[in-house]
């Protein structure tokens, strides 16, 4: 079995913890509980060519006083930007957390999850964002409360992860 190491990246209360407990446990909380430092998560995926563990590294969220610690992204396999919809900073930050991932580990696989599609959000390019960088397989809408797209964002980086390692 492959196992290897996949970090959620983010402002803080965007959902990244939401995202991990619906794709581990298929659950949702209301509560919000902030992270702090990393917590990491695991969930086993088999496709047509391998059996795997992903291993879930939820880590704390950037503010404007705190920034994400680099050594958290060290070893990772592919990266997951998490932004949230209702609010519109947490998207322009997205540039900043692509160079954040591609400075401290090059050329990994990065799907943008633009979480909490189930309250009015604010306007967004998809295109737009995919253009960031040659990395972004894919930006997903998603929503931790509903789970909608959220098993297939893993499923599809669980994929790309596999093609290029096996």
């Amino acid at each position: 079995m492959f196992a290897y190491k996949v970090v959620l990246v983010g402002d803080f209360g965007t959902g990244k913890s939401s995202l991990v407990r619906r794709f581990v446990d298929n659950t949702f909380s209301e509560d919000y509980i902030s992270s702090i430092g990393v917590s990491i998560s695991r969930k086993q995926l088999s496709n047509d060519v391998s059996d795997t563990t992903m291993m879930l590294w939820d880590i704390e969220g950037k503010t404007d006083f705190k920034p994400i610690f680099k050594q958290y992204l060290l070893g990772a396999k592919a990266f997951i930007i998490v932004a949230d919809l209702t609010r519109e900073k947490t998207l322009e930050s997205i540039k900043e957390h692509i160079q954040l991932c591609q400075e401290s580990v090059p050329d990994l696989p990065i799907c943008i999850a633009l979480n909490k599609a189930d309250i009015k959000s604010v306007n967004y390019n998809a295109n737009e964002l995919k253009k960031l960088s040659s990395n972004i397989i894919k930006v997903y809408t998603t929503s931790a409360k509903s789970g909608d797209t959220v098993n297939e964002m893993f499923a599809a980086l669980n994929n790309v992860v596999i093609e290029r390692t096996v």
